[in-house]
């Protein structure tokens, strides 16, 4: 499964709101407190071109803030998005037989 990463800062309404959203359809993610990372609001305007919190990424490609994975998430397209990435816990070990 694809692995979602919602960047966030301390007291934000909306990164609270998007990771409410991600709990409610069953999506795990891994939050990043880019507060106690220097340079990193820099570093992630480079990719998105938004300085503004919530920053959600399916495998480091950048898919928007609340309104957007709102979107997604009641269209079932996250969820599509998530089943078709490949499969990363690993490879899979033949069962003996």
């Amino acid at each position: 499964m694809a692995r979602v990463t919602v960047y966030t800062v301390p007291n934000c309404l909306d990164c609270g709101a998007v990771k409410n959203l991600l709990e409610q359809a069953g999506i795990p993610y891994r939050e990043v407190d880019i507060s106690k990372i220097p340079d990193s609001r820099e570093a992630l305007s480079l990719l998105s071109g938004l300085r503004s919190m919530p920053q959600v990424f399916v495998d480091g490609r950048f898919i928007g803030q609340v309104a957007e994975v709102r979107h997604m998430i009641q269209t079932g397209q996250l969820q599509a998005m998530l089943a078709r990435a490949p499969d990363r816990s690993g490879p899979k070990r033949p069962r003996p037989g």
